[in-house]
């Protein structure tokens, strides 16, 4: 039986294992994740098949939960940014709210497109749009940039249905409609501050002449022609946020939840009817011709991000079964029922998205690792501050930070200044609301 102390150094060599695999050796997540399950089974003393059961139990349990929706959601994303929806959902908020608060149109047109798609998606649609209001109004070009990375990396972090906040329900186990009004009461809020603050920072740091290699897309049209409406547009996206607080509301309205109620606000009913509405959309834009592609080109990430996200159910499983966390608790001296399990949660989530580079992996493994804490903190606001330091301190060696260089025709010092400071700021709101929601619930 291994002592407290030797349990913590066992947690913290497995991920150092999953953390040189990925970066020394460039091996996938989701191998390196299972590598570390594996170590730190045997290693405290699990037994071989005990370990590789738990591996199994761990993956199938996740899946089980968050398999199906996953796929829907990204497919919901992929039928809309390819019928146009998720760029009119954009230009019509920026025409809508006055030139002066262009930096919120554009960071809450991306807050709305990435709930349903990935961050990268996001911004490939939206960069022209935002380039071509920057053209059109006085505010600065950093500006516009960093609300964009600002409200694109919020919604892909909190609000489900996207994977992290998705999966954040199954990997701690409390109800998902919990999530989705932790996402987007402080989400959004999150957003609106951070870009207030962003923009009063970043004009002190930024460096046109050095800081910006080429914009591109000024030739852009911002014009829409063959494009469902703004309505239509939005549809997908909220039907099964609704539905999924559906089951919440009338919990508490009359304190009991009928089957036909249960069943539309489950995960995957809700999920399902929000990709049939993508596919009325899509076929009255675009006909039923390019359908089957879009199906099949929205599996390749879903592959992609069920692979991570099931490695990540699997290593937390076997964290959970050798008691290292509960040790680490015991070891740093912190209460399970205070507001230092929150520090804890985000600071694992920061420290490996620091080093890795992908916020889907820090957030996912941040959460897996304090998933077994006892603590009286609701699941919520644990998620989210696991998944507020995985929205921090992106930069050179993460994907996300590439896009959003590359696209807005940055500098890697631009990058930092936009994305990596952007973001890192958002973070620190979420941290804080989840303070906030552990303290009144």
């Amino acid at each position: 039986m291994l002592s407290p102390a030797d349990l913590v150094l066992q947690l913290m060599i497995a991920v150092a294992i999953i953390v040189a695999l990925i970066i020394i050796l460039d091996i996938h997540p989701s191998i390196s994740l299972i590598v570390g399950a594996l170590y730190i089974g045997l290693a405290t003393g699990l037994g071989s098949m005990t370990t590789v059961e738990t591996i199994g139990d761990g993956f199938g349990n996740l899946m089980n939960s968050i398999g199906i929706p996953i796929i829907f959601g990204i497919m919901i994303g992929t039928i809309l940014a390819e019928c146009g929806g998720a760029r009119k959902i954009a230009v019509t908020l920026v025409d809508v709210i006055p030139s002066k608060y262009a930096a919120y149109a554009i960071g809450l047109a991306a807050v709305i497109i990435s709930i349903p798609v990935f961050f990268d998606v996001t911004f490939l649609v939206l960069a022209p749009v935002a380039i071509a209001v920057w053209q059109e109004t006085d505010v600065e070009y950093p500006t516009i940039v960093g609300a964009l990375a600002i409200g694109a990396g919020a919604a892909h972090t909190f609000i489900p249905p996207t994977p992290n906040p998705l999966a954040a329900a199954g990997i701690i186990g409390f109800p998902l409609s919990n999530m989705v009004v932790a996402g987007l009461l402080v989400g959004i809020p999150a957003v609106i501050i951070t870009i207030g603050i962003y923009t009063r920072i970043v004009q002190f740091v930024w460096k046109p002449d050095s800081d910006i290699k080429e914009i591109p897309f000024n030739a852009q049209n911002n014009t829409l022609e063959n494009t469902p409406s703004f309505l239509a547009s939005l549809l997908p996206i909220i039907a099964p946020i609704l539905l999924i607080l559906s089951v919440s509301v009338s919990r508490a309205l009359t304190g009991d939840v009928s089957t036909p109620v249960q069943f539309l606000g489950s995960r995957i009913i809700a999920l399902l009817i929000g990709l049939v509405i993508a596919v009325v959309v899509f076929v009255r834009v675009q006909g039923l011709e390019d359908l089957s592609d879009q199906f099949t080109e929205a599996l390749e990430p879903a592959g992609l991000v069920l692979t991570i996200t099931g490695a990540g159910g699997a290593f937390g499983a076997v964290v959970q079964e050798s008691g290292s966390v509960d040790s680490l608790v015991d070891v740093i001296g912190i209460s399970g029922n205070g507001l230092g399990i929150l520090l804890l949660a985000y600071a694992l989530g920061l420290v490996l998205r620091a080093v890795i580079g992908s916020g889907t992996v820090a957030g996912i493994t941040a959460m897996t690792v304090v998933a077994g804490i006892q603590t009286t903190v609701p699941g919520s606001a644990l998620a989210m501050a696991a998944l507020s330091g995985g929205l921090a301190f992106g930069h050179i060696n993460g994907s996300g930070f590439w896009i959003a260089t590359e696209l807005s025709g940055l500098d890697v010092m631009g990058g930092f200044k936009t994305f990596t400071l952007g973001q890192t700021l958002c973070s620190i709101f979420g941290l804080t609301g989840s303070v906030i929601i552990a303290l009144i619930m």
